[in-house]
């Protein structure tokens, strides 16, 4: 729990240099956090609003009342951290219907309890165009996983137009986090070949990748469900 108090100051306090004046939320990507770090809503907060993204016409987010969003989240509900910026953090949640960015006020979040035991990492996961496989073997885990981008659209299905990706390979475990690199990926620029960050929280199997998996907008980041 030590380590990721640690991990979860250090998502909150990358208020990086290159950020510090981005007031818009749009979600937490592979390249905005070392690592992939989950929190919680803490128990006490209740219901937790979002607040809106700023502007050049007001000074969100803050908690002023023009500032507060409609949507909301409530004790226990899993967030993918990222940048912070002043006392609200943005974040990345499952709203149903895929992700949704938006800043919340970080004193609302406390770290989330990973499952670091491999067997709790083992099964089929999927959401949305990708599902993902993970296997606890005597060597580690070992993942494989497919995507596309525009299988749902008819359209793109007719014309020829769904582009895929997949990668395959062992998972780097440490405390409920893991990594994936390509193995023949060059060690001097590995980010030119598809790299992967999981967490595991929850019942869910929480992804980001460097959009070097696949074809143009596939994509595995994500959260993912237990495959039925």
């Amino acid at each position: 729990m030590r380590r990721l108090t640690i991990l979860l100051g250090a998502a909150m306090a990358l208020t990086a240099q290159a950020r510090a004046d981005d007031r818009f939320c749009s979600g937490v990507g592979f390249a905005d956090t070392p690592a992939l770090v989950v929190g919680r809503i803490k128990a006490e907060a209740g219901k937790v609003r979002f607040a809106k993204n700023g502007d050049a016409k007001n000074a969100c987010p803050s908690a002023a009342p023009a500032c507060q969003d409609k949507a909301y989240l409530v004790a226990g509900d899993l967030v993918v951290l990222g940048a912070k910026r002043g006392d609200f953090i943005c974040v990345d949640y499952d709203n149903g219907k895929g992700d949704r960015g938006g800043w919340l006020p970080a004193s609302a979040i406390e770290p989330a309890p990973l499952v670091a035991d491999p067997a709790g990492w083992a099964g089929k996961w999927s959401r949305v165009e990708a599902e993902i496989r993970i296997d606890e073997t005597d060597g580690g885990l070992q993942a494989q996983g497919s995507a596309t981008f525009g299988a749902l659209d008819p359209a793109r299905v007719k014309r020829g137009a769904v582009n895929s990706g997949e990668f395959s390979g062992a998972l780097t475990l440490k405390d409920g986090q893991a990594g994936f690199t390509d193995k023949d990926a060059d060690p001097k620029n590995p980010d030119a070949s598809c790299r992967l960050r999981f967490a595991r929280a929850g019942g869910a199997l929480f992804v980001r990748d460097n959009m070097q998996c696949g074809g143009m907008n596939v994509s595995f980041s994500g959260f993912y469900q237990r495959a039925k």
